[in-house]
């Protein structure tokens, strides 16, 4: 039977709906990504707000969802998301002042992602019908788009789709397992944080989805050769070193052929995410397939690689 967690995608018309509802007043405000209406400005001036609201963050007193800390990640994800010219984006990334703070934001964004996911994990393991709470996720939608492009992806560029996937970084709202395990995907997740652990495990119960999460660091996993598929999720691995040791464990333990799907970032997303060095050693000695950058409110890019012979 069809859930309001699985059914299709809405319509333009339907989604502004959806929009317009979440946005109501709740016990856990949502915070919705916001495309820029005005022109596009200059390097300079972009980097002064970034900047700002990288002040203002650290300022804040809690990183828990709230009107303050919903308005700043708000406002930073629509100046991430919205395209600008090549150049632009090049000296923005180039600041030093920026540089110097993109560590700190990246984790800052970390640890809001992680406070809104917990509430809202919480806010669905409370209600009476879980499907429907988890429906008002402000997000969700972004996260079935992000995992529709992902499966096809992987099935377009695999001899057979994925019988059995991992996910690596599921977090205590594992909606990235949950979804594609709708596509018929056998799902395993692993989280290094054990409150994560406890609130996916008990989402994905309430919600009657047949995924296992279990506490487990990418960096201690063991024989992943039963695996056609294990997603690394962008939070694993803050810093491309980190980044590129995860995925070089992960190619060492599993067969080879088998698939690697790592989500990154590209332009001011980086603000956000960090991003994967494709072309050089980045991958931990995968071999790449393709990346997508979508351009769409999704904020994550993907890449695909292989596991050589």
């Amino acid at each position: 039977m069809s859930t309001p967690f699985d059914r299709p995608a809405a319509r333009p018309a339907a989604r502004a709906a959806a929009r317009s509802r979440a946005e109501r007043p709740l016990d856990l405000p949502a915070r919705v990504p916001v495309r820029a209406c005005t022109p596009d400005r200059g390097a300079a001036a972009l980097v002064t707000e970034i900047l700002a609201l990288h002040d203002a963050l650290v300022a804040a007193p809690t990183l828990e969802p709230g009107p303050g800390t919903d308005a700043l990640f708000t406002r930073l994800v629509g100046l991430a998301v919205v395209p600008r010219p090549a150049h632009v984006v090049d000296a923005v990334l180039a600041d030093p002042q920026l540089t110097d703070r993109l560590p700190d934001l990246r984790a800052r964004c970390s640890a809001g992602e992680y406070a809104l996911e917990r509430a809202w994990a919480r806010r669905v393991l409370a209600a009476d019908d879980p499907a429907a709470a988890l429906e008002r996720f402000p997000y969700l939608q972004n996260y079935r788009d992000l995992t529709r492009i992902e499966y096809h992806a992987v099935a377009g560029h695999a001899p057979l789709p994925p019988r059995r996937a991992l996910f690596v970084g599921a977090g205590p709202l594992p909606l990235s397992a949950l979804l594609l395990a709708r596509y018929g995907v056998a799902v395993d997740a692993v989280d290094v944080d054990a409150e994560a652990v406890a609130l996916g495990g008990a989402v994905a119960r309430a919600l009657g989805d047949d995924v296992t999460v279990r506490e487990g660091d990418v960096l201690h996993l063991d024989d992943l050769a039963g695996y056609d598929l294990v997603c690394v999720a962008a939070l694993v691995g803050l810093d491309p070193d980190a980044k590129t040791a995860a995925l070089a464990h992960v190619r060492a333990r599993m067969r080879p052929g088998a698939t690697v799907l790592a989500r990154s970032a590209h332009s001011l997303r980086g603000l956000l995410y960090p991003v994967l060095d494709v072309a050089g050693d980045g991958l931990g000695g995968l071999e790449p397939l393709a990346v997508l950058h979508p351009h769409t409110d999704v904020v994550n890019s993907v890449v695909l690689a292989r596991v050589p012979a």
